[in-house]
């Protein structure tokens, strides 16, 4: 019988830093599946109608901890997910998705008396929450902006991920190019040769998977935001 406790670190999730930062190249929201999690079967079968009509790919889940148990967290996703559910419900879920620091972005399925509850989701970063019955018009909007929010939180994690690579000097390299700083500068801040300056240079641009200065700016702004 397979236990319904989750281990610290998921095998399933092993492979997280693995993931090159070109993941998301050629990803639009229309692309990205739609995960939806209800113990309830009627409720998954009509939520499954309403987004799939929508010319979106769905999965469905009768618990959130079959879902974290077969699906990679660190591919960005949206989740559709009832807030009372047994055995881990919405906000459980949302902070699991949290402590791992997974990119997916999650939208409350609210019924009768949980609209605190899922105002308390969105301040911990739930997309959005939907109150049942669901209105078409709504789902569009909570979908457009779940959908933008995991690209964006993908992109910044893959990002993180490469800064990461970094040494301290080359850190410090990198945050004086952010600075707008030239060589000779960086060489007299950091007191080192401009040869030097330039290898650090060299190691931060191939690092951080950039062609040119400004995309390393680009990259390095996100960090900051």
């Amino acid at each position: 019988m397979t236990s319904n406790r989750l281990p610290n670190e998921p095998s399933c999730w092993q492979d997280k830093d693995s993931h090159p930062s070109d993941d998301l190249l050629g990803i639009t929201p229309e692309l990205l599946i739609i995960h939806i999690i209800d113990d309830e079967e009627s409720v998954r079968t009509s939520c499954d109608f309403l987004i799939s009509s929508l010319g979106l790919q769905t999965q469905v889940w009768a618990s959130a901890l079959t879902f974290l148990q077969q699906v990679d967290i660190y591919h960005p996703a949206v989740i559709v997910s009832d807030l009372m559910m047994p055995e881990m419900s919405g906000q459980a879920l949302q902070a699991h998705l949290n402590q791992y620091d997974s990119p997916i972005a999650l939208i409350a399925l609210t019924g009768n008396g949980e609209i605190a509850d899922a105002v308390n989701m969105l301040k911990q970063g739930a997309a959005d929450y939907l109150e049942k019955p669901i209105s078409s018009q709504r789902l569009q909007e909570a979908m457009a902006r779940a959908q933008n929010l995991t690209l964006k939180r993908a992109k910044l994690y893959d990002i993180k991920k490469l800064y990461a690579q970094l040494t301290d000097k080359e850190k410090q390299v990198a945050n004086e190019l952010l600075e707008g700083n030239l060589n000779k500068n960086i060489a007299d801040h950091l007191d080192v040769s401009i040869r030097t300056v330039e290898v650090h240079r060299s190691q931060v641009m191939k690092k951080m998977q950039s062609q040119h200065v400004s995309e390393l700016i680009q990259k390095l702004v996100l960090l900051d935001s």
